[in-house]
């Protein structure tokens, strides 16, 4: 999978650090509106192309899904530009300031019959990632 991230802030980072540790994830884009900041992030993690806007990374479009880390207030508009580009989403908690704006995103993302989901799991503290051994192993669960 050719991931994008948008947003380069701190969380971004963490983003970048586990996915690149997952086969079959290539971080293939980073987005951000301080081109300083985007070329930083982009060099931490050797990732070949940056963008200042999400247009610019819309119109290249060579990415397959989209981890949107940017602050709350944005989260809506950027994942129904998204949405509109037929790109899946893992949307930053919360997804969208208010019932309405996230109901939107939900809708729209069910209408083009593609994945908008929201990270609300931390899903690497020490509990969470004894489960996943677990479940691996068949120890539990599936």
């Amino acid at each position: 999978m050719r991931l994008l991230i948008l947003g380069t802030g701190w969380m971004a980072q963490e983003h970048a650090r586990r996915f690149t540790a997952i086969d079959g994830v290539d971080i293939v884009g980073a987005v951000d509106v301080d081109p300083a900041r985007v070329v930083e992030f982009a060099d931490s993690f050797d990732i070949p192309n940056r963008f200042t806007a999400l247009e610019e990374a819309l119109t290249w479009g060579e990415f397959d899904a989209v981890a949107n880390v940017t602050p709350d207030r944005i989260h809506h508009p950027t994942t129904m530009a998204l949405i509109a580009a037929g790109k899946p989403v893992l949307c930053e908690k919360p997804l969208a300031e208010n019932y309405g704006k996230a109901t939107e995103m939900a809708d729209a993302a069910e209408a083009a019959g593609i994945v908008n989901m929201v990270n609300l799991t931390y899903r690497n503290v020490a509990a969470l990632q004894k489960a996943r051994q677990m479940v691996q192993a068949g120890e539990i669960g599936t």
